[in-house]
C-alpha cells in the first residue's frame, strides 16, 4: 500500500503487507488507533489466523436510520396531537370559567 492518507491530515505512509497478514484500518481515519498506530509491531500487520470474523455487509446504518425516522414521525404526531388537545382543553376551560369580577345583570 502506498500513498495512503495516514491520519486524516494527509501524512503519507508506505506499507508492504506480507502474504498471510492483514493491515486493518479504522473507519474513522483521524480517530482510529489501527495498524498505522502499531507500525513497530510486525509493521502494523495482523496474522489472518488472528481474525475471528469478517464484515461482509454492514446493514446497521440503514436499519438505525429507518428506526430513527419512524420514532421521529411518531414523536412529531404525538406532539401535534398533544398540542391540539391542550388548545381544546384550554379553550373550554376559558369559556366555562366565570369572570374574576362581579357581573350585574
Amino acid at each position: 500500500m502506498t500513498g495512503g492518507d495516514a491520519d486524516g491530515v494527509h501524512k503519507p505512509y508506505d506499507v508492504t503487507v506480507p502474504k498471510g497478514r492483514l493491515f486493518p484500518l479504522g473507519g474513522s481515519r483521524s480517530n482510529a488507533a489501527d495498524s498505522r498506530s502499531f507500525a513497530s509491531d510486525h509493521g502494523g500487520t495482523v496474522s489472518t489466523a488472528a481474525v475471528r470474523g469478517r464484515v461482509t455487509d454492514d446493514r446497521t446504518a440503514p436499519v438505525a436510520l429507518g428506526a430513527a425516522m419512524i420514532v421521529g414521525v411518531v414523536l412529531v404526531l404525538t406532539g401535534g396531537g398533544l398540542g391540539i388537545a391542550a388548545f381544546v382543553v384550554r379553550r373550554r376551560a376559558a369559556a366555562s370559567m366565570p369572570p374574576p369580577w362581579p357581573v350585574r345583570l
